[in-house]
């Protein structure tokens, strides 16, 4: 069994390449099964952010399996898996349930300490398992470290203060502004889980002037309702750009809302350009603005490349510290939980056989004992499980206390050969 995790994120690739490789919600079943269907992934999870696309995959022989899951991921970015090379990392093991752990608990976040991740990993688990690509393996791990991310919390100070990537976002959209959101007019794009972040972050400064958009208008009225917002009507998104301040975009579409025709409609209808320029804050990745929408005139674009710029690292050296201890620390208890993992096949084996052993013993001695009545017949079956736990007993406890070692593979081996068992290319 062999845990693995190959991805880019905010520190490897470009957002264009981000972008490519994003996988939208209503492709991700599509993308999973294509995963597990592969010769040597058993399981697999793609975690599929504005700033990361990985893909967690248990693996039946780990070169294999890092091999294919490596010629997914760059057919889906369109690029040489030998370019791909450069921008990728790859972890195994429990180094690669590590990163998860760091992922989970926002130590690999653009913005230190954020909290939306926690969620995202969360929700990428359980997509995973309700199309039944995430089973035994990656279901413990994700689950571990969902509980790491709220152990971190909990322990240490990584979210005192921590921006997420809506307020970084919108402390890039007010330099873009020269002036406070207070008095603006704010139209958000999307009324999903970060289209509601936004909404929130910006009643939460004082943004009196908000209005929703979203292909679901429940959704849209929703949110709306919530900051005492206004909902925009279906196919009034141009008059919407056209009276806004700035516009968040944060929907889950593999294409932009925004395009350049659209945006120019908009931009046509205002007559204060020089004074009064658009903001278009894109926090979705793949981009909801299209690219050469930045170069109309009156146009400013805002996108992840961008909020990167701006993004809050304050968190102290000792809060990352001990962060990373807590990682390790469940790094290593994943570690324990695989060994015993594998040792536990080879002890089950090891019971069937003994007592398939006992029962065909009963069995050939079955007319010499069939003059004993009901009692001595349990006293019997009793006496010669007895006699089967006790001298399996000791090798059983010896075989689990090597998987806290490094010679569970070894002892596995040594047990399988002397007693005859199936391996695990024989199942």
């Amino acid at each position: 069994m062999s845990l693995l995790v190959v991805g880019c994120n905010h520190h490897s690739a470009d957002l264009a390449l981000l972008e490519r490789l994003a996988v939208p919600a209503d492709e991700l079943p599509k993308a999973l099964d294509a995963l597990t269907s592969l010769p040597h992934v058993g399981e697999a999870v793609i975690i599929s952010t504005c700033n990361r696309v990985e893909v967690y995959a248990q693996v039946t022989r780990f070169h294999p399996g890092l091999q294919e899951v490596r010629a997914w991921l760059a057919e889906r970015g369109d690029i040489h898996p030998q370019d791909l090379d450069e921008l990728q990392y790859s972890y195994h093991d429990d180094r690669a349930a590590a990163h998860l752990f760091s992922v989970a608990g926002g130590l690999d976040s653009m913005v230190v300490g954020e909290r939306q991740i926690a969620v995202q990993v969360k929700q990428a688990m359980e997509a995973a398992r309700a199309q039944g690509a995430a089973r035994r393996v990656l279901q413990r791990v994700f689950r571990q470290a969902v509980g790491v991310g709220r152990r971190v919390r909990r322990e240490t100070a990584i979210s005192a203060g921590a921006s997420s990537m809506v307020s970084v976002g919108l402390e890039a959209v007010v330099e873009r502004l020269g002036a406070p959101l207070l008095g603006h007019r704010v139209t958000i794009v999307g009324a999903g889980k970060m289209g509601a972040l936004t909404a929130d972050r910006v009643d939460e400064l004082g943004v009196e002037d908000v209005s929703v958009w979203n292909r679901s208008a429940d959704k849209a009225e929703r949110l709306a309702a919530r900051v005492g917002g206004d909902v925009v009507a279906d196919g009034g998104l141009v008059e919407a750009l056209a009276a806004a301040d700035v516009v968040v975009c944060t929907t889950g579409a593999p294409e932009p809302v925004l395009d350049v025709d659209l945006v120019a409609r908009a931009i046509a209808r205002r007559e204060d350009l020089a004074t009064r320029p658009l903001v278009l804050l894109d926090l979705a990745v793949p981009r909801n603005v299209a690219p050469d929408v930045a170069a109309l005139p009156g146009v400013e674009v805002v996108d992840i490349e961008d909020v990167r710029d701006v993004a809050d690292r304050g968190v102290t050296g000792d809060v990352i510290a001990h962060a990373r201890g807590i990682v390790e620390e469940e790094a290593d208890r994943f570690l324990s939980w695989t060994r015993a993992a594998e040792v536990e096949p080879t002890i089950r084996a090891l019971r069937q056989q003994a007592e398939q052993v006992r029962r065909d013993e009963l069995d050939r001695l079955a007319s010499r004992l069939a003059s004993l009545d009901e009692r001595e017949r349990e006293t019997v079956e009793a006496l010669t499980r007895g006699i089967l736990n006790t001298l399996l007993h000791g090798p059983t406890v010896r075989l689990k206390a090597a998987a806290d070692g490094e010679s569970a593979q070894a002892h596995v081996e040594a047990v399988q050969e002397l007693f005859d068992l199936p391996t695990d290319d024989e199942d």
